[in-house]
């Protein structure tokens, strides 16, 4: 884990495309390089899947209502490059991610997220992605919303009379089922082994503090009437009010930006 805080007046944005630069780091839509601490990376972006919309009107996008908006504009996208990290080079040959964004004024209350683009069977289209979250509403947590938009076999339960009751979450897991998708049951389940998380601090814009935790190697089972599709690298993230037990949090306290980069041992 590494980290580096950079005050907003050495942010660079563009508010026309994807242009993003920020103490050494760079984003454009076919290519992201920086360098943090010890660790760097010079990849290529390129392919891809059209975008994956978690809220389902434009309105939604560019009101106040939700405080939170997420967005999954280039899913299946395909790297090529290296990593560097600690010295040691990685090269990065056709691996299979994803650009995701999420911006807003309100982080949520708790939530679980979770994305899954490397299947067992190979299939190089399919992808799914959603959450289950607690926002704040008139102060207070609401009841679980959930999320879930996918393709191969193309689903979107993200109108508003999908939010609630579909979602289950809990340290190590995230179940969504519904009585039927396109006339068919349905569920997606992600899984872990609560040792494969990275712990981070998460600071809400207030400036209160949630843990956040994020492993690369969730199972996933994922079925739609009598078919099922599965994977043992889905990304599944989970924010909650207080720290898990037996692990880790980065950056350890007393940590200050000021300072320099942040990298655990």
């Amino acid at each position: 884990v590494a980290k580096r805080e950079v005050p907003w007046s050495e942010v660079v944005v563009d508010p026309e495309r994807i242009a993003f630069d920020a103490g050494g780091v760079s984003l454009r839509p076919d290519r992201a390089t920086g360098t943090i601490a010890d660790l760097s990376w010079d990849l290529a972006l390129s392919g891809g899947l059209p975008p994956l919309f978690h809220l389902p009107h434009v309105w939604m996008y560019e009101a106040g209502f939700p405080k939170k908006k997420a967005l999954t504009p280039a899913p299946n996208l395909v790297f090529d490059g290296e990593l560097r990290v600690a010295g040691e080079v990685w090269p990065v040959a056709r691996w299979v991610g994803l650009r995701g964004h999420n911006w807003g004024t309100e982080h949520a209350h708790t939530y679980a997220y979770g994305s899954c683009n490397l299947w067992d069977d190979g299939d190089p289209d399919r992808t799914v992605d959603g959450f289950t979250v607690k926002v704040k509403l008139g102060g207070r947590p609401s009841p679980w919303l959930t999320v879930v938009v996918g393709r191969r076999p193309e689903i979107r339960r993200n109108r508003l009379r999908h939010w609630l009751g579909a979602g289950e979450v809990s340290t190590d897991a995230w179940v969504v089922r519904w009585p039927g998708v396109h006339r068919r049951r349905a569920s997606l389940e992600m899984r872990c082994d609560p040792s494969t998380y990275a712990g981070l601090r998460y600071l809400h814009p207030d400036g209160r503090e949630s843990y956040c935790y994020n492993t690369k190697f969730a199972d996933v089972r994922w079925s739609v009437g009598s078919e099922t599709w599965t994977s043992r690298c889905g990304e599944l993230e989970v924010l909650v009010p207080e720290p898990l037990p037996q692990i880790p949090l980065h950056p350890t306290p007393g940590w200050d930006g000021r300072e320099g980069d942040y990298r655990s041992e």
